[in-house]
């Protein structure tokens, strides 16, 4: 029942006028990957690319929510086509939560079990937890989800020296906001060595923690989605022992990536459930995350 669950697109994985293109691609994961990779740049690695944009139009693109938007603008931008090879100045630019929201656009399309996850990376900054979004899909043929970092392109394995193989991403290099989250309450690891430039701490995980457990309810939130319930701003302090130990169960959740447990807290959960009559249109744009954290 769950892989039949993670099959079905989302309202964020729906492609769209962009399913026949998809149909046509081949299932090697591989390949899909290039197939992201050749649409999106990413926006804090535009100098590797020798690629310049204005930050407005920057982050208009990064602020993109659905798929098909996505796919919609880099159509656009590369001519009226997908899959042609395209220049870094016709890719859409992007963060690592969208190359994972397009691969797993892409293979839930095709049929294949898929769900974005949300957590940190030990390989994208050295002695740093890095805030990080991957793919994982289900294969069948192992019986296991698989961890894909579609991000990782060529650029970056040479840039980065990735030691792994990036179609099958250990559980040692990219964990769980749920995981990061347990280690730092246990005392193994320091809450500040999570997260990204400046930011870090356990009211930066808590961030991580609940979008995590709504990707896997297969709500994609964008990365700075903030605005209701305990999570209120982009770095939302615990406030009590009770939150904290609510915090500590969610981890748990997010760690054992249990499926039902997570739709249940996200539907009934007040302290993390939207709010009655209230739409992530009004959840703050990158544009203010920047004004107010740089």
């Amino acid at each position: 029942m769950e892989t039949l669950f993670y099959k079905q697109v989302s309202e964020y994985t729906d492609p769209s006028i962009h399913r026949s293109c998809i149909d046509e691609l081949p299932n090697d994961i591989g390949l899909l990957c290039e197939f992201v990779q050749n649409l999106l740049v990413h926006a804090y690695w535009l100098d590797k690319y020798d690629f310049q944009i204005e930050d407005s139009a920057k982050f208009t693109e990064m602020q993109m929510r659905y798929a098909k938007d996505i796919l919609d603008l880099a159509f656009v931008k590369s001519h009226n086509s997908l899959n042609k090879n395209k220049k870094s100045q016709n890719r859409v630019v992007s963060i690592c939560r969208d190359f994972s929201l397009i691969l797993c656009t892409v293979l839930r399309t095709k049929g294949i079990p898929a769900r974005t996850r949300c957590g940190f990376a030990t390989y994208l900054t050295q002695d740093h937890f890095e805030d990080h979004w991957v793919c994982e899909y289900w294969n069948d043929s192992e019986s296991r989800w698989v961890m894909v970092d579609a991000q990782l392109d060529d650029v970056h394995l040479k840039t980065l020296n990735i030691d792994f193989n990036p179609l099958d991403v250990p559980s040692s290099r990219f964990i769980y906001a749920g995981e990061a989250w347990g280690l730092c309450r246990s005392g193994d690891v320091s809450p500040e060595k999570f997260g990204i430039l400046n930011l870090t701490g356990l009211p930066f995980i808590k961030g991580n923690l609940i979008r995590d457990l709504f990707s896997l309810n297969k709500i994609e939130l964008l990365g700075w989605d903030t605005g209701w319930g305990i999570l209120q701003e982009y770095m939302s302090p615990i406030q009590n022992n009770t939150e904290m130990e609510l915090l500590d169960k969610l981890a748990t959740v997010s760690k054992m990536s249990d499926s039902p447990k997570a739709k249940h807290a996200v539907e009934t959960q007040q302290e993390i459930k939207f709010p009655a009559n209230w739409c992530l249109s009004e959840a703050p744009s990158i544009t203010d995350l920047y004004a107010q954290y740089t």
